[in-house]
């Protein structure tokens, strides 16, 4: 059947051709079927609680942006006619002087700019396609602020699903490895898991490669480690337990700083505002600038 899905894989993603390939190659599709049920589930879960804390404040940001546009295309030109034509002497905020002064510059110049950005972009998207650039890109994802460690623990609670999925039906470690790594895309815990594999054929301990790589926590290799000395399956299924825990802690982790990030990024946007827009309109309609104009006293 994964054969098949591969031929469409524009409808069916990577990640759900892979886990049908690893229960049809372990023997026990129906338990492959119950994971990638159970992963779409949790993606689904976890985009919508993200969707209903990003969308909101991106929403908020956008019409803060969109007023400060309006604001200086067209509310301080009025307000500086304004005081042109009463003869004034007092004037805008410099703040928001020099803010009318940078937009008018970069009108003049805007496909500069643009250019420049176009191209950073260009360099960027050129190198993330490069093996090199994909794996250090990849392995950001890993080390990222906020999100990296949800991400890494994603994947590997993944692979050691599917890892599990072919030692309860027989398969040697090697093998299991091999079979496994079906599902991950990363760069990183694709390299991790070939070196593994390298390890069981000279003699090593496949489990050394996730210890080095600094991503999986000491617990995560202890509980592999007694495994190989005990029962590797039951341990192992005692581990994906302990990080679907983990994973769930992250969550919680994730959906308590993301807001807080939102929340100052638009909360700098509406000091910009206020400052740049907001103060001027308040100069003019409750300051003394039209006592100033008929050199009347104040």
């Amino acid at each position: 059947m994964y054969t098949t899905m591969e031929y469409y894989s524009n409808i069916f993603p990577y990640i759900y051709i892979n886990m049908i390939k690893v229960g049809e190659m372990s023997g026990n599709l129906t338990q492959s079927l119950e994971q990638a049920v159970k992963y779409l589930e949790d993606v689904d879960s976890t985009g919508s609680r993200l969707r209903k804390i990003i969308i909101p404040n991106v929403l908020q940001l956008l019409a803060i942006i969109a007023l400060i546009i309006f604001g200086v295309a067209y509310i301080i030109p009025l307000i500086q006619d304004a005081f042109a034509e009463t003869g004034t002497t007092q004037t805008l905020p410099e703040i928001t002087l020099w803010f009318v002064d940078f937009c008018n510059k970069l009108m003049q110049i805007w496909y500069i700019p643009v250019i420049v950005i176009a191209a950073i972009v260009g360099v960027i998207i050129f190198y993330i396609n490069t093996p090199r650039g994909k794996y250090n890109f990849h392995y950001f994802k890993y080390k990222m602020p906020v999100f990296g460690k949800l991400i890494f623990a994603m994947d590997f609670s993944r692979f050691m699903r599917a890892m599990l999925l072919n030692l309860e039906n027989g398969m040697r470690i090697q093998d299991s490895l091999e079979v496994s790594k079906a599902v991950a895309k990363n760069y990183v815990m694709l390299s991790i898991i070939e070196t593994a594999i390298n390890n069981i054929l000279i003699g090593a301990s496949w489990i050394e490669p996730f210890e080095n790589s600094g991503l999986c926590s000491s617990m995560q290799t202890e509980m592999l480690k007694i495994g190989m000395q005990t029962d590797l399956p039951e341990m192992m299924r005692k581990l994906v337990e302990y990080m679907e825990i983990d994973i769930n802690n992250l969550m919680q982790k994730v959906m308590a700083v993301l807001p807080q990030i939102v929340y100052s990024i638009v909360g700098v946007f509406l000091i910009f505002l206020v400052i740049v827009i907001i103060v001027p309109c308040i100069q003019l309609y409750m300051g003394t600038w039209i006592f100033d104009a008929v050199d009347l006293p104040i």
